[in-house]
């Protein structure tokens, strides 16, 4: 009975030993709602893109794999190093068409330098139809965040973030005249890399697993930019460079932004 009582005690204390621990490592599996900003968001629908005044997105979603490592303990707080591997999806519609640089709505070699009619610039002009587009955002993120512990166990913590980023930005711009066939332009992968700011809170409800709950802000066009014409007949570069020389419309640098909402499971390892 001595023994029993002996052992259970010793287990009960390894027990609390083992929660009011910080955990070595951790993996964060995320989903999220994307609200773009800046010139991300369309201000005119699809045809916000053809005219260069903004990306022509209005919602989008995503989902996120996060590996955390602790490099240093200090009583209530924990420096992490992370590395975060998302993706992200934006979307719009549009109940208009749109003539561009060819009357069948497909661009051709010298889009945006040269219209239909080999001479001068395109200029976008609305038309009976509809259409739509999605810009894919597949990205890394290389960061350091600082956790935050507000109870005595090591369960809960504040964590604010701030990353570098790589990020492939691809998508495709769909449209069909009235009475039409639908044809679509394709964005050719353009990389860019940016930063990334993060604010979320944690809970570990076992010794294991938990959740989290947070909010993000990217800029995922910081550096690289750039403005090329269009050498193969369907396909565009994202042209976020200023260069009126290959467009007068292209009269500035033009900045991609997004909030990221998210939650999801955490999983927890080692101390």
């Amino acid at each position: 009975m001595i023994a029993s009582l002996f052992f259970s005690t010793v287990q009960a204390q390894e027990l609390v030993t083992a929660t009011k621990k910080k955990p070595f490592f951790t993996i964060e599996a995320s989903g999220s709602f994307e609200l773009p900003i800046m010139d991300l968001k369309g201000s005119d629908g699809v045809k916000g893109l053809w005219a260069f005044r903004d990306y022509a997105v209005s919602t989008g979603f995503g989902t996120a794999l996060t590996f955390k490592f602790g490099v240093l303990d200090k009583k209530n707080i924990q420096l992490r190093t992370y590395v975060t591997l998302g993706y992200s999806h934006f979307v719009n519609d549009d109940n208009r068409a749109f003539i561009l640089n060819t009357s069948s709505g497909v661009v051709s070699n010298g889009y945006p330098f040269t219209n239909e009619l080999g001479t001068g610039y395109p200029s976008v002009r609305d038309t009976a139809g509809i259409s739509n587009l999605r810009i894919n955002l597949p990205y890394a993120a290389i960061g350091c965040e600082l956790g935050v512990y507000i109870d005595k166990k090591y369960r809960s913590s504040f964590n604010f973030g701030l990353d570098y980023n790589f990020n492939v930005i691809t998508g495709r711009v769909f449209q069909t005249y009235a009475g039409g066939t639908e044809t679509f332009n394709t964005f050719r992968a353009n990389f860019r890399t940016g930063l990334g700011l993060n604010a979320s809170y944690s809970y570990r409800f076992s010794e294991i697993a938990g959740f989290h709950v947070g909010s993000r802000f990217v800029m995922p066009n910081l550096f690289g930019k750039a403005s090329e014409m269009t050498d193969d007949t369907g396909y565009i570069f994202l042209l976020d460079r200023s260069n009126t020389s290959l467009n007068p419309a292209l009269s500035s640098d033009r900045n991609l932004g997004y909030f990221k909402f998210y939650g999801g499971l955490s999983l927890f390892f080692g101390s």
